[in-house]
């Protein structure tokens, strides 16, 4: 494995265990047994390292993910589950991506939000909150869901467990926690 790319994953794993604010660009070095003098040959800054991340890493899980929702058809349930599965998958390849969701995606201004936000035109998540929103106005979801809390409702009944069990919570397997989350939409949204 090339340098670069031990950086970017060692990067990933500090961020998601301390955060972007109290990883410096010499701890990332340190982690893979580069010098700091390394690692500012591949990114000249901890900035620059951010922007490749999200770049080269969050963005294509993002999109991937959140494709759900303009790929699936008109079907709340089948979308809801392709959305959990997908999340699911990415959270197992990824081992990274549930804490670093958890310190980085719902923490006020999270450095690494900031960064995925600008660089999409139109967030997926904007064309997720429009489905969901023609969704309610069909009738297909409960009189009392708010379209523009579900998307992160299911980030966070997906994540947060994966999140804890990092920490030595109770874990449970990927798919319980997929019959699990699918269970509570579909009883609360449906």
């Amino acid at each position: 494995m090339d340098r670069r790319t031990l950086l970017l994953d060692a990067a990933l794993v500090l961020f998601a265990e301390q955060g972007v604010q109290n990883t410096t660009l010499r701890m990332i070095a340190d982690q893979v047994g580069l010098t700091p003098a390394m690692a500012h040959y591949y990114f000249n800054s901890r900035e620059q390292l951010i922007d490749a991340l999200v770049e080269e890493r969050l963005l294509p899980i993002c999109t991937s993910i959140e494709e759900t929702f303009g790929a699936e058809g008109d079907d709340p349930m089948t979308v809801i589950s392709t959305f959990v599965a997908r999340l699911l998958e990415a959270a197992a390849q990824y081992p990274w991506l549930a804490p670093l969701w958890l310190r980085e995606g719902l923490s006020e201004g999270g450095a690494l939000t900031e960064h995925v936000e600008r660089r999409l035109a139109e967030t997926k998540r904007e064309k997720a909150s429009r489905c969901i929103e023609r969704w309610k106005q069909q009738g297909k979801l409960g009189e009392t869901i708010e379209p523009e809390l579900v998307f992160t409702s299911i980030m966070a009944l997906v994540l947060l467990p994966l999140a804890a069990g990092v920490k030595g919570t109770n874990s449970v397997s990927p798919d319980r926690l997929a019959r699990h989350a699918i269970a509570l939409l579909g009883g609360g949204m449906f």
